[in-house]
């Protein structure tokens, strides 16, 4: 499922660039006037992309850039002058008037690039996620005078009891004796 918000303030070119993706093949999830709107849209999405004008109503496309840079790629839209104003690195950016192979390649290759950021952070967060696991792990060993696979067992049942994922109460756990 395409995770795209597009924001501009002008209805035709916002509709334009709708039109464009959906004939092929991408379906923005929200269309926006405002930078605002498009952050509160992409963060209920939980990340994607944003295609927007140089110049939004509440903001430039570098200030929703650094806005969201955290979990969403922006791709602006400007003329080269404007254009080349823009200070932030992560922005990418298409010149005015757009050129629809431009446009899909673009998007094409940023829904790639999300894709690969999003293993990634996954990736990391899971790595993150079973250190902490481990170290929960060997404080019940230490502790509670648990073996491992009993430390797992209680992490297991507990975190079914309690309704908890295991890694919160991995941090209850360490929370509890430090």
């Amino acid at each position: 499922m395409d995770r795209i918000v597009i924001a501009f303030g002008n209805d035709n070119n916002r509709n334009r660039i709708a039109e464009i993706l959906e004939v092929s093949g991408y379906a923005p999830r929200k269309l926006c006037k405002t930078g605002k709107e498009a952050i509160r849209a992409i963060r209920s999405i939980g990340g994607g992309i944003i295609i927007c004008s140089y110049k939004l109503v509440d903001m430039t496309a570098d200030d929703l850039c650094y806005d969201v840079g955290d979990i969403a790629m922006v791709l602006a839209v400007g003329s080269p002058a404007m254009l080349e104003m823009c200070e932030n690195m992560e922005l990418c950016k298409i010149p005015s008037p757009i050129k629809k192979n431009d446009l899909i390649s673009s998007v094409r290759m940023l829904t790639r690039m999300r894709e690969k950021k999003d293993v990634i952070i996954k990736t990391e967060n899971s790595e993150i996620d079973s250190k902490i696991i481990r170290e929960a792990k060997a404080i019940l060993m230490e502790k509670c005078a648990m073996t491992e696979p009993e430390a797992h067992r209680f992490m297991q049942k507990k975190s079914m009891d309690l309704g908890f994922k295991m890694i919160s109460t991995a941090r209850l756990i360490i929370s509890s004796y430090s």
